[in-house]
């Protein structure tokens, strides 16, 4: 029988052997088909975890830098707010017209003034009205608006010193003690009368301002007339709500960056960290396997790809802070170069601007934008513009400014002196960010949406106002050829600045935070790692 199935077999061979091959063939495939699929189905459940990990680690960076942005604002809110104190000009004005006579005429000597800066028209209600609504920048709104209108130290000051010589604006100054300049300014005597109206001088002749006055209480007589400071109120509102809406686009965008290269570095950091763990646990569990036991396995060290794991240096708690004490340059000396920026182009603009124009918001709008267009382009030799590069507002531009920016900021002068090549290479990195036309493109998008925010505001509680009271139907709201005298713009462009700086939640920072290309730019720095595992 065993004879008989052997050659059974023996004539059978071929196929027999042809279907062990197709059976074996077949299961050796099958296994390395599952073990492949089994190392891509692991492989995108990583990539999964890794882009989740990704995704929390880079919205929770978009909160932080929220965060730190609202955290900075006070302090930004503060200078600029006292820096360029409009509340300060219109308590004088206030006192002017308190001080003159109630039946008083003005000089003949000074009538012409009356056809380019006086307000009164025919209808003495809107004489009356425009008057009003400029009291209410001074108005004591809340305990900020108090304590800005009441600063010692404003571009306000400058320009009241240099009047005798004839300019009519300088920088802000910096220097003086406080008590020379409440001796100075009629202001420090009238603190108490912010909430006395300029609409209670009943009389008209009393409310005119296009006759020169002499400032009462002064140390000696001050040639600077009404017409005067109703110009400069006109010229530092325009320049305080551009220089605000400027510098918190700035801000925004500088903050958006700085956080977004430290965050990149953390997360880099957490690979690396999770990575030596992954090895340490393979290694543990090598060196219980009997093989190596025996025949001694790898040592612990072995196991480490040094030169991947140490190819990014960490940054540490020290290099952090010098890195993020970079923002008191913008807070405490950039934004007063924006502020001469925007102050030239003001006057360009507004200069020829009477204070009794009726403009509507699409007039408004333009001139803004030819105010936007002188500060953010240069004209060169050739003739031609070019786009401003921000980089010295927003970074100091020498090494003694930098060492200066980082005592300022609570840096010890010894440890902001000291090398830091990691330091060195951020502040390398950020410059690179900031001379980009990808933030130029960003930058101009942002500027766009804090103008629309603006103007939103605007038409909300200026323009909607006035179309209400006076020749807009019942409930229809604003009316798109409403226009409103430029002297009753002014408190709304006081009040928007100090919501601007001190509004919670912010409209302004919320709105620039949302802009699909801030986002977009963000992440671009912040997945900006593959060079570093070369």
């Amino acid at each position: 029988m065993f004879h008989s199935i052997g050659e059974y077999l023996y004539e059978r061979r071929r196929g027999i052997t042809r279907i062990a091959g197709y059976v074996g063939g077949t299961y050796g495939v099958t296994k390395y088909v599952a073990e492949r699929l089994g190392e891509v189905r692991d492989n995108m459940v990583q990539e999964r975890l890794a882009r989740d990990n990704l995704r929390r680690r880079f919205e929770q960076n978009q909160h932080d830098i929220s965060f730190t942005i609202m955290a900075l604002l006070p302090s930004l809110g503060q200078h600029i707010l006292e820096g360029m104190a409009v509340e300060a000009i219109t308590q004088e004005l206030q006192a002017y017209s308190k001080s003159v006579p109630q039946h008083s005429e003005p000089p003949q000597a000074e009538s012409s003034l009356s056809s380019s800066v006086e307000l009164r028209s025919d209808n003495g209600h809107d004489a009356r009205s425009e008057i009003s609504s400029m009291s209410m920048i001074s108005a004591p709104e809340d305990a900020s608006s108090s304590r800005m209108a009441s600063s010692a130290q404003s571009w306000v000051d400058q320009f009241h010193t240099g009047q005798s010589s004839g300019e009519h604006s300088q920088a802000p100054s910096t220097s003086g003690s406080d008590s020379h300049r409440e001796q100075d300014s009629p202001r420090s005597a009238r603190g108490a009368a912010l909430s006395d109206s300029i609409i209670t001088s009943t009389d008209s002749s009393a409310m005119s301002y296009d006759a020169p006055t002499m400032t009462p209480h002064a140390a000696g007589p001050v040639l600077k007339t009404k017409a005067e400071l109703w110009r400069e109120v006109k010229i530092l509102t325009f320049t305080r709500t551009l220089t605000t809406l400027y510098s918190m686009t700035l801000l925004s965008l500088f903050t958006h960056i700085q956080l977004s290269i430290l965050g990149r570095h953390k997360y880099v950091q957490s690979v690396l960290q999770q990575a030596r763990e992954e090895q340490m646990n393979a290694l543990v569990q090598d060196s219980f396997d009997l093989t190596r036991l025996i025949g001694g396995g790898p040592s612990m060290e072995s196991c480490y790809n040094e030169d991947e794991l140490q190819s990014v240096d960490a940054i540490s708690e020290e290099t952090e802070r010098k890195f993020l004490t970079l923002t008191w340059w913008i807070l405490n000396v950039g934004w007063k170069d924006v502020g001469e920026r925007v102050r030239r182009g003001v006057e360009e603009v507004f200069e020829s601007v009477s204070l009794k124009s009726k403009l509507s918001a699409a007039e408004l709008h333009r001139l803004v934008s030819d105010v936007r267009r002188r500060v953010e382009y240069e004209v060169t030799f050739e003739g031609k513009e070019r786009r401003i590069n921000f980089t010295s507002t927003l970074l100091p531009p020498t090494s003694e400014t930098l060492q200066h920016v980082l005592t300022q900021g609570g840096i010890d002068s010894r440890l902001a002196a000291a090398p830091d090549a990691t330091f060195q290479g951020l502040l390398s990195e950020i410059r690179t960010h900031l001379a980009s036309s990808n933030l130029e493109r960003v930058l101009e998008v942002c500027l766009d949406q804090a103008t629309e925010t603006l103007f939103n505001g605007l038409e909300k509680n200026v323009f909607f106002e006035q179309s209400v009271g006076l020749d807009a139907p019942s409930g229809l709201g604003l009316v798109p050829e409403s226009r409103v005298r430029l002297a009753g713009m002014l408190p709304g462009l006081a009040r928007w600045c100090h919501l601007a700086l001190e509004g919670l939640p912010n409209e302004l920072i919320d709105g620039l935070a949302a802009v699909r290309e801030v986002s977009a730019f963000s992440a671009i720095i912040y997945s900006s790692y593959e060079d570093q595992f070369k």
